[in-house]
């Protein structure tokens, strides 16, 4: 049997889910099964920290009936958003978000005494970026493999 990730969108923008699609399909891993989720209210895009969490009040009830049917869960906002922490309570499976999976990807392609960063859009986010590495890394306020958080 082909293995089901949900691949879940947290803004109400079915037009960003719909952009992924192609993306996905072009990785051509074809014996995976993606499934799409859009919130279906909510913010219509992720700007802080209080649009993520009030994403989770409008993604959490709809998703709860879907989890015992995929075997992974990818969200799609790159953020430290409160969904990847809430699913992993309702379910054994694998839950990653697409800030998680970019951070552990980079420690693991870097050299080891070398840094990585991110790079985003809008002031706002240096500080909440560079505190959910800290989080995800279990550091305080400095990493060895961490550079910071630029924003355009």
């Amino acid at each position: 049997m082909a293995l089901s990730i949900l691949i879940i969108n947290p803004n109400s923008t079915s037009s960003m889910t719909d952009g992924l699609k192609p993306l996905v399909h072009s990785l051509g891993f074809s014996s995976t099964k993606y499934a799409y989720f859009t919130a279906p209210t909510g913010p219509e895009s992720i700007n802080t920290e209080d649009d993520a969490y009030e994403s989770l009040n409008h993604c959490l009830p709809s998703l709860k009936p879907l989890l015992e049917k995929h075997d992974a869960f990818l969200i799609a906002c790159y953020s430290e958003h409160p969904l990847v922490r809430e699913i992993k309570t309702y379910t054994h499976a694998p839950v990653t978000g697409i800030f998680e999976a970019s951070v552990t990807a980079s420690l693991q392609l870097i050299p080891r005494h070398t840094t990585f960063g991110i790079v985003s859009t809008g002031k706002v986010w240096e500080k909440t970026l560079t505190d959910a590495v800290h989080n995800l890394l279990g550091t305080s306020t400095t990493s060895s493999r961490f550079a910071g958080v630029e924003t355009t």
